[in-house]
């Protein structure tokens, strides 16, 4: 049988639960999540931004996905290396490498920024943990060092099954309420299936959903690693890659896809900024038969076209270059007709047209938001 608490044991406990922040109640959540109108919400801090346009916000997520060895850590290292020597602080968590692969990472972001050491970079090593306390360590963490942006390379390693809905949700919630309470980004870096470029699981899908960026990273067959725009809420940023140099050291540069034509079996370039002759080409071959094409009849369409022109492409690469056209005039997102949205070819390239925003509609199957 229990002994009752003494005087001075139940004084302790009056004091604890009078001196204790009292809960939330739904109605308090609620009110918080009010928006009222008339009010301008300032617009969220960048993180980091390319050509002006912002790639990280704070407050937001984003995701990096591709291949095992693609080039996901050179664009990372590169991205960061950047960021800490705008000052800004960085958390990057690694759950993958161990502490002297990831020792080395950090030693690749300093040599990059050009630095011997920063006060702005942590880099911590969580490889020996199960999900649980790598999630537990990590808020403790952002806490502590309240960081501009948070690193998780790779995230699959907070949840303990991949493919659990459940397990997807509850971690992607716990970053986007992270990014919210502690005024940070957080970037999560995962691996594409192999056998197409989504990425892995239920973890992989949830990130994608919930992502203000997707960085989709690829290597050509130059070793050029290749950083595309997969999906953005805003303006998409302009695809931007790396060669490396005689000491690894990762090089900006532009880009160009190249292609081949079958008829002159000349090289012939399309990247996103050549003539628009180019661009135009590539759109009468994906409209060969049709004049006009749904969102997701017009990915494999494009697809073809590039493979009929000698640069096979994944499903990511078509939505990038399709989102480009859409804004810049090539291509014409029309009216719904029922429950369709139909994309033609635009006749009057000299024409100036408004921005077009190219987000597919909310009854693609693969619509990204």
């Amino acid at each position: 049988m229990l002994e009752p608490l003494s005087d001075t044991a139940r004084e302790l406990v009056e004091e604890i639960n009078n001196s204790a922040i009292p809960s939330k109640t739904i109605g308090d959540l609620a009110d918080e999540a009010f928006i009222p109108q008339g009010v301008e919400i300032p617009r969220p801090e960048t993180v980091f931004g390319m050509d002006g346009i912002p790639v990280f916000t704070k407050k937001s997520l984003s995701t990096l996905i591709g291949k095992a060895k693609s080039g996901k850590t050179t664009c990372t290292s590169w991205v960061i290396a950047q960021i800490i020597q705008q000052k800004l602080v960085v958390l990057w968590i690694d759950t993958e490498q161990g502490q002297y692969y990831a020792s080395r990472t950090q030693s690749w972001v300093l040599h990059i920024a050009k630095l011997l050491s920063s006060p702005y970079l942590h880099f911590y090593d969580l490889k020996i943990h199960n999900p649980d306390i790598r999630t537990k360590i990590i808020e403790l963490l952002i806490e502590k060092i309240k960081p501009d942006i948070v690193v998780i390379d790779g995230v699959r390693d907070l949840v303990f099954d991949i493919n659990s809905p459940e397990e997807a949700t509850i971690s992607v919630g716990n970053l986007m309420r992270w990014a919210d309470v502690w005024d940070c980004h957080i970037l999560s870096i995962i691996h594409q299936n192999k056998g197409n470029e989504h990425a892995r699981g239920h973890i992989g899908s949830e990130m994608i959903n919930k992502s203000e960026t997707v960085i989709a990273v690829s290597m050509d067959e130059q070793k050029t690693t290749i950083c595309e725009p997969a999906f953005t809420r805003g303006e998409p940023f302009p695809i931007f890659a790396f060669i490396r140099d005689a000491n690894g050291v990762p090089q900006l540069v532009n880009y160009q896809a190249k292609i081949t034509g079958d008829e002159s079996n000349s090289r012939k370039t399309l990247p996103i900024d050549i003539a628009q002759q180019a661009h135009y080409d590539a759109l009468k071959q994906a409209y060969q038969t049709e004049s006009k094409l749904t969102y997701q009849e017009l990915i494999p369409a494009v697809s073809a076209a590039f493979e009929y022109y000698g640069m096979p492409m994944g499903v990511v690469r078509c939505k990038s270059f399709i989102q480009f056209y859409t804004q810049n005039g090539y291509l014409i997102k029309g009216e719904k007709e029922g429950t369709k949205t139909y994309y033609t070819v635009n006749q009057s390239p000299k024409k100036s047209l408004p921005h077009v925003e190219s987000t597919p509609d909310q009854d693609d199957e693969e619509a990204p938001f």
